[in-house]
C-alpha cells in the first residue's frame, strides 16, 4: 500500500518533519509535490473555483488538484492508498492499525484523523484491535489523513466533473462515498492540536485557513448563497436522523498519542 503526503517544494521543514515521523513508524512516505497556488491561471480560478458556496482561493484550489492528482493514480489500481498532508500529526498506533484497516471490504473511504468538530456517525462502532472504526454518515472537515480505495477514488473523480470545492468539503459531502471514521483518531493536524493545548514540534502556519470575510448579498454571488441554502436545508435532514439512532459527537481522541515522547520514549519504540 502506497502512503503519499502532499508537500510544497518550498516547504522543507515540514517534509523533514514527515520523513521523521515516516522512519519513526517504520513506515515508507512518498513525497507527492504539491500543486502551487501560483501555477494557477487567473481562467482556470474563474473556471473551476466557482461551483461550490463561495469562490475558492487560488490556495484550496491548489490544495484540491493536488488531492485530485492522487485521486486520478488511485483509480487506476486495485490497492487503497493512505493520502496525508504534510501539516498532520500522527499517532504510533497506526503502523499496527494500517494492515487491519487495508483488509477492510465494501468501503471507500476511512479517515484516520479529528477535526475535534461533530459528525453524523452510526450508533455503534467495530472493533480492529486497539481501535475501531465507525460509520460515518455526514462530515465537513478535515482531509489530512485518509485511506482511500480505488472505488472511492473513482467516486470522487466523477463528482469533481462537476467542479472543484475546498477538498475536505468536497470527500465527506459526497453521500454516495461509502466512509468511516478510526477511533481513536490515529492523526490530527497540528493547529487542532495547539487548540486542544498541545504545543506542535514545528512553527505552523497556513494560508488556506487564513480567515474570510463573509460574502455579500448581491446578484452576482446568488447563486453562491443557494449553493449553502441547500446545503443546510441537507444538514437539517441529518440531524432528523439523529431520531433514528444517528449520532451527533465528536470523534474520540487519545492526547496522549500526540504528546511530544521523550528521547527515552523514542528509545524505547
Amino acid at each position: 500500500m502506497r502512503i503519499v503526503y502532499i508537500n510544497l517544494d518550498r516547504a522543507i521543514e515540514r517534509r523533514a518533519f514527515m520523513e521523521e515521523q515516516s522512519a519513526a513508524l517504520g513506515l515508507r512516505f512518498e513525497r507527492f509535490p504539491a500543486v502551487r497556488a501560483d501555477d494557477i491561471s487567473d481562467e482556470t480560478a474563474r473556471t473551476l473555483g466557482k461551483g461550490w458556496e463561495r469562490p475558492l482561493t487560488k490556495p484550496e484550489l491548489a490544495c484540491f488538484l493536488s488531492h485530485q492528482t492522487l485521486w486520478s493514480e488511485l483509480a487506476r489500481g486495485k490497492e487503497p492508498m493512505l493520502v496525508l498532508e504534510d501539516d498532520v500529526v500522527l499517532s504510533g498506533r497506526l503502523a499496527a492499525a494500517l494492515p487491519r484497516l487495508a483488509e477492510l471490504t465494501d468501503v471507500d473511504l476511512v479517515n484516520l484523523e479529528s477535526f475535534d468538530r461533530k459528525r453524523f456517525v452510526a450508533r455503534n462502532g467495530r472493533a480492529l484491535g486497539d481501535v475501531s472504526i465507525v460509520r460515518v454518515h455526514r462530515d465537513k472537515s478535515g482531509s489530512a489523513a485518509y485511506l482511500l480505495w480505488p472505488s472511492g477514488a473513482q467516486k470522487l473523480l466523477a463528482r469533481a466533473r462537476l467542479g472543484a470545492a475546498p477538498v475536505d468539503a468536497f470527500i465527506h459531502s459526497l453521500k454516495r462515498l461509502v466512509s468511516y471514521q478510526v477511533e481513536p483518531a490515529l492523526a490530527m493536524q497540528m493547529h487542532i492540536l495547539k487548540a486542544r493545548g498541545i504545543e506542535p514540534p514545528i512553527p505552523i502556519g497556513s494560508t488556506i485557513q487564513a480567515s474570510r470575510q463573509r460574502l455579500a448579498v448581491t446578484p452576482e454571488n446568488l447563486p453562491f448563497h443557494l449553493r449553502r441554502l441547500t446545503t443546510q436545508v441537507k444538514l437539517a435532514g441529518d440531524h432528523v436522523m439523529r431520531l433514528f439512532g444517528r449520532r451527533y459527537r465528536r470523534t474520540r481522541v487519545d492526547d496522549g498519542d500526540f504528546q511530544p515522547r521523550s528521547a527515552a520514549d523514542q528509545s524505547r519504540s
